[in-house]
C-alpha cells in the first residue's frame, strides 16, 4: 500500500494565498517603515485611506495597494487591497494616469510573497545570493503561518480564556521581523515536534559532562547536587550515575546537563564525537518531566511541574536573524548578573511598590569544545553548540486570582478582525482608557525606573514581558530573558563589577537620547499596539500616545531627584533614529558567517509622537 507523503495539509490553496497576502501586507508596511519600499502615492480618499503604486524591476509589472498612515511613519496596509498588475505596455508614472489604473482590469490579488521580492530585487537592491537565502526564510515562515491557519487560529474570545502556554502557542511571531518563523535547519518532522505552534510536549535529553570541560554555575545559595536532585529526582540521578560508572568513569567527575533532542541529533553527536569517544561527554537518556516550547523555541516550560525552572537550551537553527546557540561568555556570568540585578530590585522601594518581577537566571552549564574554542574568532555559532540555562518560573510569583499572558498577545487580532486587547478590556468591565492606564502603570513605569534610576537597558519587547492579570486587568509585569539582553550605559558600567562589565553588551548610543525607550518600547511595541487599538478596537492612536505622555509626566513628577537625567535623556525629543532590522538582512551581508550576532543598524529619523503633544502642552501653558 502506498503511504501518502506527510506535511501537505496546510498547503490548501485558499490558506496558502491567505497567508501570502498577510505576509505581503506586513512586508510592505515594514519595508516602507525602513525606507526600502518607496511607492508612489496615487490618491487619498476622504477617510484618509491612501492608494499606492509600486514599480518593480519590470516595466510591465507593478503593484497597487492601500493603507492608512499611523504614527512613527507606519502604514496599516490592507491585505485585500494588494494587487499585482502584469501589463504589456509601459505605464506612465504621472499621478493622473496611475490614478486611473488603480483597480483597472488586469490587476489580480497579490498572493505570492516570495515572487514580490524576486520582482523587486533590483528595485530594493538585493544581491542574488542574499535573495535566494531570504526566499528560503520566507517559504519556511509561510509554511508555519499556513500550518497555524489550517489548525485554526483562536478567536480573541477563546484566547482570553486560554492558559499561559496555550497563548504562547497561538502567537504570530515577532511583529517587526518579516521572516519571523524561518527556523532554517528544521525539516517537517522537526517542525511538528519542536515548533511552539505544533503544541507538542517533549522530554529533554540529558548528558553527563566532565568537569574538566564544563562548569556548573549558580546563585550562591544553590548547591549543585541538591539542584539536580530537585530537577531530576533521586531515582533518575542514581540511574544516570550507574550509566557513568558502567563506562568505567567516576560520577563525581561529571555534572549533568539537558540538551535539545534536535541539537543532539543534528549537531552534538558528530561535533562532539571525539568527546564522546574519550568519555568527556557521556549520553544518559531522557528525563521524566515533559516540556513545552515557548515562543523563543529554545526555551522550555515544564508542563509536568509548572513551578519548576524554565530550561533554555542551545539549538543551532537560523531563526529571526541569528543562529540560536548559547554564548559561553553569557552563561559564565548569568547567575552573577542575576544576583546583582536582584539586589538592585530588592533595594528599590519604587520597583517593589510596582510589583516588578525579574525572572532569575539561576544556574548554567557551558561546555568548552577543545577545537572550536581554540580557534581565534571563529563564526560565533561554533562556540555556542552546547550550553544550558535554568530560569525561574513565573508561576511561583503569582498571587491568588492572578494569571499570566505574554505581552505579545496584546497585538493579536483574530480572523474576524477582533483584537485580544479589546476582548480583555470588555471582560474587565473597564473603559479602554482606564484599562490602558493600568497597563502603562504596570509596564512603562518600571522600565522608566530601570533606565533613569539604574542606567540599565533591557529588551522589553512583547515576547520578553509577561503581563500579570487580575480580573483581566494588568497589575504588574515580569521581565524574562534579561541577562543576555542588558545593554550597559556609561553610568551602569561604573556600578557593576569589572568582570561582569566585560561579559555584557556596551551601549553604542553616542547621542544623549534614550533609544532604549524610544526604539525598544515606542517603535518596537507601541507602534503595533497603537495601530491594533486604532484599527481593531476603535481607540484613536492619538489618545493612546496622550496616555503614554501623561504616564511619563507622572513618573517624572514623582522623581524630582532625577531631573538632570530626564533632561539629558529626553523622551520628548522631536525625532530619533530609525532601527533597520529587515533591511539589514535584505541589503547587507546577513548570510555570511560572522564572529558575533548580527546587529541591526540605526539611521534616518522618526518623528517622536510625544514631541507634538509636548509642544502643544507648552504652548497652552504659556
Amino acid at each position: 500500500m502506498i503511504q501518502p507523503l506527510g506535511g501537505t495539509q496546510p498547503l490548501d490553496i485558499a490558506i496558502w494565498q491567505k497567508v501570502n497576502t498577510r505576509l505581503l501586507a506586513k512586508s510592505i508596511a515594514e519595508l516602507m517603515h525602513e525606507q526600502v519600499a518607496l511607492p508612489t502615492i496615487v490618491s487619498e480618499d476622504n477617510d484618509g485611506r491612501t492608494n499606492f503604486h509600486l514599480a518593480t524591476d519590470h516595466a510591465h509589472i507593478h503593484y497597487t495597494f492601500s493603507g492608512y498612515k499611523r504614527q512613527l511613519d507606519y502604514w496599516h496596509i490592507e491585505p485585500q487591497s494588494i494587487q499585482r498588475h502584469n501589463n504589456d505596455e509601459n505605464l506612465s508614472l504621472q499621478p493622473e494616469s496611475l490614478s486611473r489604473q488603480v483597480g483597472r482590469v488586469g490587476g489580480r490579488p497579490a498572493t505570492d510573497a516570495p515572487l514580490f521580492f524576486v520582482e523587486l530585487q533590483n528595485t530594493f537592491g538585493i544581491r542574488p545570493f542574499t535573495l535566494a537565502h531570504y526566499v528560503e526564510e520566507l517559504l519556511h515562515t509561510l509554511y508555519a503561518d499556513a500550518y497555524m491557519h489550517a489548525q485554526g487560529r483562536f478567536s480573541a474570545s477563546q484566547l482570553a480564556k486560554a492558559d499561559y502556554q496555550c497563548v504562547e502557542h497561538q502567537m504570530d511571531g515577532h511583529p517587526w521581523v518579516i521572516v519571523n518563523k524561518s527556523r532554517l535547519g528544521f525539516n517537517y518532522e522537526d517542525y511538528m515536534q519542536y515548533a511552539p505552534e505544533a503544541n507538542q510536549q517533549i522530554q529533554l535529553s540529558w548528558i553527563a559532562v566532565h568537569k574538566n570541560r564544563a562548569a556548573f554555575r549558580s546563585l550562591e545559595h544553590i548547591e549543585e547536587q541538591s539542584f539536580f536532585a530537585a530537577e531530576l529526582g533521586q531515582e533518575t540521578i542514581d540511574t544516570f550515575k550507574k550509566i557513568i560508572a558502567d563506562k568505567d568513569a567516576n560520577p563525581a567527575d561529571y555534572t549533568f546537563m539537558p540538551v535539545h533532542p534536535w541539537q543532539w541529533n543534528n549537531q552534538l553527536l558528530v561535533q562532539y564525537a571525539t568527546e564522546i569517544a574519550n568519555k568527556w561527554l557521556i549520553p544518559l537518556g531522557s528525563g521524566e518531566d515533559m516540556y513545552s516550547p515557548q515562543q523563543s523555541i529554545r526555551t522550555f516550560y515544564n508542563a509536568s511541574q509548572p513551578h519548576k525552572y524554565y530550561v533554555k537550551t542551545a539549538i543551532s537553527i537560523l531563526s529571526t536573524g541569528n543562529i540560536r546557540g548559547l554564548s559561553p561568555r553569557q552563561m559564565a556570568i548569568a547567575p552573577r548578573v542575576t544576583s546583582w540585578v536582584m539586589n538592585m530590585l530588592q533595594e528599590d522601594a519604587y520597583l517593589q511598590s510596582l510589583g516588578l518581577v525579574l525572572l532569575g537566571e539561576v544556574a548554567t552549564v557551558s561546555y568548552t569544545h577543545p577545537y572550536y574554542h581554540s580557534i581565534v574568532d571563529p563564526p560565533y555559532q561554533y562556540k555556542e553548540f552546547l550550553g544550558v540555562l535554568w530560569r525561574e518560573s513565573a508561576e511561583k510569583y503569582l498571587q491568588p486570582g492572578e494569571r499570566i499572558v505574554t505581552m505579545a498577545s496584546l497585538l493579536y487580532v483574530d480572523d474576524a478582525g477582533k483584537s485580544f486587547v479589546g476582548e480583555l478590556v470588555k471582560r474587565s468591565g473597564l473603559t479602554m482608557e482606564a484599562w490602558l492606564q493600568a497597563y502603562l502603570q504596570a509596564y512603562l513605569k518600571p522600565l522608566l525606573q530601570i533606565y533613569y534610576q539604574h542606567s540599565l537597558c533591557v529588551t522589553p519587547h512583547g515576547e520578553n514581558i509577561i503581563l500579570v492579570l487580575k480580573d483581566d486587568v494588568p497589575v504588574r509585569i515580569i521581565i524574562k530573558d534579561f541577562v543576555d539582553d542588558i545593554v550597559l550605559t556609561e553610568e551602569a558600567k561604573e556600578k557593576l563589577p569589572e568582570e561582569l562589565v566585560e561579559g555584557m553588551i556596551a551601549s553604542s548610543n553616542k547621542d544623549n537620547v534614550p533609544l532604549f525607550i524610544l526604539l525598544g518600547v515606542f517603535d518596537a511595541f507601541f507602534r503595533y499596539l497603537s495601530n491594533a487599538l486604532h484599527t481593531y478596537a476603535g481607540y484613536n492612536e492619538n489618545e493612546f500616545w496622550q496616555q503614554v505622555y501623561d504616564v511619563i509626566l507622572e513618573y517624572q513628577a514623582a522623581h524630582p531627584a532625577l531631573a538632570n537625567k530626564f533632561e539629558k535623556y529626553n523622551l520628548f525629543v522631536p525625532e530619533f533614529k530609525r532601527f533597520y532590522i529587515n533591511s539589514v538582512r535584505l541589503l547587507g551581508n546577513a548570510y555570511e558567517e560572522k564572529t558575533s550576532f548580527a546587529i541591526p543598524r540605526k539611521g534616518g529619523t522618526l518623528q517622536n509622537p510625544l514631541a507634538h503633544i509636548r509642544q502643544q502642552a507648552l504652548s497652552e501653558s504659556n
